[in-house]
């Protein structure tokens, strides 16, 4: 009996080692397998400056805020407010006044490649000696921006900056952005998503991604010190593998869904506007902030998505800008928008008949 006992308990110890040594094992390589595909993603350093996006829970990224250096090519500066808003290189970070110019979208209202006084917020608020509070940030969509409207307001910081005007930057590439779960910054090595809308239980509804702290974290780590491999980066791995294996299997697996096409989101565009646009009503109506919607195109002569159009008949107190009639009135190079981010004259097109509509809006009140 003494025997069999025994027999039983070396078999149970020798299973319990081998499985150990096995997972370890296992730990051992999907570290290595981690780190070369952060490497990869890391490897061409990031345009904006380390540390630039943050990790959010329901957004999935966002922007820092006391962030200050030039973009990677030089061209431009980045600095962000400690609100976490736009300013130029030499304003100041801390102080602030209330009743301004808050402009919410992507990289085209942020203004990548221009600098902020450059920016139509900027020239707007400049016109009328009033603050510029520019929240657009790059590969950002119309869902991310409505997440971004609501966390300010969460935060207490719109009750701060009481905005008189809010600019929304559409153009005809943020509804297909905004009905999927990864956007421009994800890469095919780390398949980040971000949160999109979709359809649930009949009604839209805004999906959240999965908890991404840990794979976010990790990517800063080598966007920070490079991508070679240390003993500090090995053992955060290490004991980070099994909760990033499942992220990175189960991201992979809807990346693969959008990419053969099996993944269906049929909100509709004039859906999508009718959601933001009441979403952004709802956050701003407290402060009685004019909500202005400038459309920026990106081809020449480019006709308007119908449904912005019909979303905004339901939606009569928005002001209404036609970028493509402002690039033609200021007879605006095509080299200085088509296919690009809005250049310094486009910018200052937008700015001037915003202020035009504003005004007008204003008088006939």
């Amino acid at each position: 009996m003494k025997k069999a006992i025994s027999k039983t308990l070396k078999y149970l110890v020798y299973t319990l080692i081998s499985t150990v040594i096995i997972l370890v094992i296992f730990n051992v390589l999907f570290t290595f397998f981690i780190h070369k595909k952060i490497g990869n993603a890391v490897s061409k350093s990031g345009r904006w400056p380390a540390g630039a996006y943050v990790y959010d829970e329901k957004i999935g990224f966002d922007f820092a805020p006391n962030i200050s250096g030039k973009i990677n090519d030089g061209s431009f500066h980045v600095k962000s407010h400690e609100l976490g808003f736009r300013i130029g290189e030499n304003e100041d970070n801390v102080s602030y006044r209330p009743g301004g110019v808050l402009s919410l979208g992507c990289s085209v209202t942020y203004g990548d490649e221009v600098n902020s006084e450059q920016t139509f917020t900027q020239i707007i608020a400049d016109g009328f000696n009033i603050p510029a509070y520019n929240y657009g940030i790059s590969s950002f969509s119309y869902i991310h921006a409505l997440l971004k409207a609501r966390k300010l307001e969460q935060q207490g910081i719109l009750d701060k900056l009481k905005p008189k005007y809010v600019i929304l930057g559409c153009w005809s590439g943020l509804p297909n952005r905004s009905r999927s779960p990864f956007p421009p910054m994800a890469s095919r090595s780390i398949p980040l998503p971000a949160a999109y809308i979709d359809r649930e239980g009949g009604e839209l509804a805004i999906q959240y991604p999965l908890n991404l702290r840990l794979a976010f974290d990790l990517i800063e780590i080598y966007r920070e010190q490079g991508p070679g491999l240390s003993l500090k980066k090995f053992i955060k791995i290490y004991f980070a593998t099994p909760r990033f294996v499942y992220l990175y299997l189960k991201n992979n697996r809807l990346a693969e869904k959008i990419r053969d096409h099996s993944f269906k989101n049929d909100v509709t565009n004039k859906e999508l506007y009718d959601f933001y646009f009441s979403g952004i009503e709802d956050v701003f109506s407290k402060y009685n902030s004019q909500i202005i919607v400038l459309y920026m195109p990106m081809t020449r002569n480019e006709r308007i998505d119908s449904g912005i159009l019909e979303a905004l008949a339901n939606h009569k107190e928005i002001i209404f800008v036609d970028g493509t009639r402002a690039i033609q009135k200021h007879n605006v190079a095509p080299g200085d928008y088509v296919g690009r981010h809005p250049q310094p004259s486009a910018h200052m097109a937008y700015a001037v008949e915003t202020q035009k509509r504003i005004k007008l809006k204003e008088q006939t009140k």
